[in-house]
């Protein structure tokens, strides 16, 4: 981070949400948020400490991914496969949405001096999360524009879903990388 230093850079931001975690007593919260922590902490396990700055605030974390832009769309589909399957089929139910997004950050540290970002990045990264049902992965336009011209593979992956005007009245161009699902269908039908 010192050599990345306060400056603004263009990074990939994952943004996850856990649903209704607010409406949980507090011992719910603290079971939902122990097995949020634990997918996460398995699917970032790969991605150098370096090369990602996790924001935590509860019911919502944001990873910044400062290296490959493939690692965020990496650790959301190794979160939901996660997610899948076990996740949501435990009590209380982990339901989490997110959103992934490419866009400007600036590196700055927050008040005890510790790594964080703060931007257009992360912001638009929150509200593209904000458009996702329960177990869905969205990415904005940006995200998508970058990553589908990695590999076929990637590019096939996404299906868009229109423009969706956010509470700032800003649009956004959403696509969606299926529903659960057809996730598990097509997981399902690999493993058989």
């Amino acid at each position: 981070m010192e050599e990345r230093g306060n400056k603004t850079i263009i990074c990939s931001v994952l943004f996850l949400d856990i649903v209704e975690y607010s409406k949980k007593s507090v011992s719910g919260q603290i079971t939902l948020k122990e097995r949020f922590n634990a997918f996460l902490s398995t699917a970032i396990h790969d991605i150098p400490v370096t090369d990602r700055i996790i924001l935590d605030t509860g019911d919502d974390a944001a990873i910044s991914f400062l290296g490959d832009i493939e690692d965020a769309l990496q650790v959301a589909l190794s979160m939901r496969a996660s997610l899948l399957s076990e996740g949501m089929h435990e009590d209380p139910p982990l339901l989490v949405r997110m959103g992934i997004n490419l866009g400007p950050v600036r590196l700055v540290k927050d008040i005890n001096s510790q790594p964080n970002i703060v931007g257009d990045g992360i912001n638009v990264a929150q509200r593209v999360m904000g458009f996702a049902d329960v177990g869905q992965l969205l990415v904005s336009r940006s995200y998508y524009d970058a990553v589908s011209r990695l590999s076929q593979e990637y590019a096939g992956m996404f299906h868009y879903q229109g423009s969706r005007t956010d509470k700032h009245v800003r649009e956004h161009e959403i696509y969606a990388i299926g529903y659960p699902g057809e996730f598990t269908l097509t997981q399902h039908r690999v493993a058989h």
